[in-house]
């Protein structure tokens, strides 16, 4: 499955409207917010269709996940959207994940706690909004046009001594290079669960984090609620790839249709993450062109001054780091 979907679900007493962009769609908060209001119209629409007063509007069929035979009901449904309650004992398992994986549907999952053993984005974190009967998603995380990542207001210092990236290979050696003739040390912490380990162990730090936002959702809470997390300035781009792409260096009119709405070219299916297809896009695009990319070694053309300037200007106002 691939697209935007807009979904209404209403009965009497509640009205829904929200779109899905992504293939995981997070839901978070309190008792009370409308999360189990929601999943229970999903569940009652489920087994009785139009009888449960409920009425669903979507392009896509909308099931809810019954919790007693969920990997069987899971292998049977195919170009669905996937509402799973929180309290799932299954959530955060690698069965879970690796059964969701090989579908194509679209899943909505309500739960508190971060999905550890699933790769979904920042972008696509909500709580739910309410007006009378009305509700909607809100986006629980805030950026700003540098993609700095932030839960209630944006940091007020851009100032950094440390930059730490997950990424182990091409990431990590153009931002080495970048930054080799100034006063701030790159380090890699070669994941993102790893991340929050290196920040506990290097509080007087004032941090960059670099990290690819498309699979960072599982992270970026606890990193956030950090004791050090004023030193913190979380930056979270799609992807490195995704940066390359953006710099415009490979020429091509698909690529461009591509980045103003991924979400019309990226099927699930094949790729769980955002990152993995910015990754074979450029790949790709790039193999008969000078900017010829692999994701182990950087192309040293990427690491001249001219072109490096033109990456790193999406993430950083680079004249106040050089």
């Amino acid at each position: 499955m691939k697209g935007i979907h807009h979904i209404e679900v209403k009965n009497r007493d509640a009205s829904f409207k929200f779109d899905l962009f992504r293939n995981i769609t997070v839901i978070r908060g309190n008792s009370g917010t409308g999360k189990t209001t929601l999943y229970e119209m999903i569940s009652d629409y489920t087994r009785l269709g139009e009888a449960s007063g409920v009425n669903i509007s979507c392009d896509k069929n909308c099931i809810a996940l019954i919790d007693t035979d969920w990997k069987n009901q899971l292998e049977e449904t195919k170009d669905s959207i996937v509402f799973i309650d929180e309290g799932a004992k299954y959530l955060n398992t690698k069965e879970f994940a690796h059964t969701i994986k090989a579908t194509d549907n679209y899943y909505v999952i309500f739960n508190r706690e971060s999905l550890r053993e699933l790769p979904y984005s920042i972008e696509e974190i909500y709580e739910i909004k309410t007006s009378g009967k009305y509700h909607s998603f809100k986006k629980i995380y805030k950026s700003n046009k540098r993609h700095r990542y932030y839960k209630e207001t944006s940091p007020k210092s851009n100032k950094f001594d440390t930059l730490i990236t997950e990424d182990t290979n091409s990431g990590f050696q153009f931002y080495e290079n970048y930054f080799k003739n100034s006063d701030i040390k790159c380090y890699t912490s070669g994941s993102n669960s790893a991340i929050f380990d290196w920040l506990n162990s290097h509080p007087d730090k004032n941090t960059l984090i670099i990290a690819d936002g498309a699979a960072f959702g599982s992270e970026i809470d606890r990193i956030l609620k950090l004791r050090t997390s004023s030193n913190i300035i979380l930056c979270l781009p799609e992807s490195f790839e995704w940066l390359i792409l953006k710099g415009g260096f490979i020429k091509d009119e698909n690529i461009e249709k591509i980045l103003e709405s991924p979400s019309s070219h990226i099927e699930s299916e094949k790729y769980f993450s955002w990152e993995k297809f910015f990754t074979e896009l450029l790949t790709e695009k790039s193999a008969q062109t000078p900017f010829k990319y692999t994701k182990k070694h950087i192309n040293i053309i990427y690491l001249n001054e001219h072109n490096s300037e033109i990456i790193i200007s999406e993430i950083l106002n680079y004249a106040k780091h050089r």
